[in-house]
């Protein structure tokens, strides 16, 4: 699960830390990469987490599919109690969801910072339950 997907114009860069599962999505989200994104968020699920932040901030192409793939992780993550944030600050990405209303129902924020602590005020945690290996993501700040 961590690490670049192959022959896809996308990556997924994932990082854990103090029970949190962070996923930097690189690339173009389109027809032929976003079953391996949908999988690999979904992985990020799989160990029954307190949060998922998915950060889009290096995402250019972004559309249908990827509103598909959030909403359904979004709802998998709901079921299981698992709290979720997305983080996007570029028009090609925030426009969409707009347009589409998908901002309304996902916690979108445009730092992570702000996303965890948006996603950690709704789970009533602090996010200190424990300390995990961080991988080096300079995108995360502790």
């Amino acid at each position: 699960m961590d690490g670049d997907l192959d022959g896809a114009p996308v990556s997924v860069r994932v990082a854990r830390r103090r029970g949190v599962v962070f996923a930097g999505v690189h690339g173009e989200i389109d027809t032929d990469s976003y079953r391996e994104v949908r999988q690999e968020l979904f992985a990020c699920l799989e160990d029954n987490p307190t949060a998922l932040v998915v950060d889009l901030g290096g995402v250019g192409l972004f559309g249908s599919l990827g509103i598909a793939v959030l909403m359904e992780v979004h709802e998998r993550a709901h079921e299981t109690g698992v709290g979720f944030a997305v983080v996007a600050r570029q028009r090609t990405v925030v426009e969409p969801m707009r347009v589409t209303e998908v901002d309304v129902l996902l916690t979108l924020r445009p730092t992570v910072d702000e996303a965890l602590a948006a996603v950690m005020a709704r789970s009533g945690s602090t996010g200190d339950e424990s300390e995990e290996e961080d991988h080096g993501f300079s995108w995360w700040s502790s």
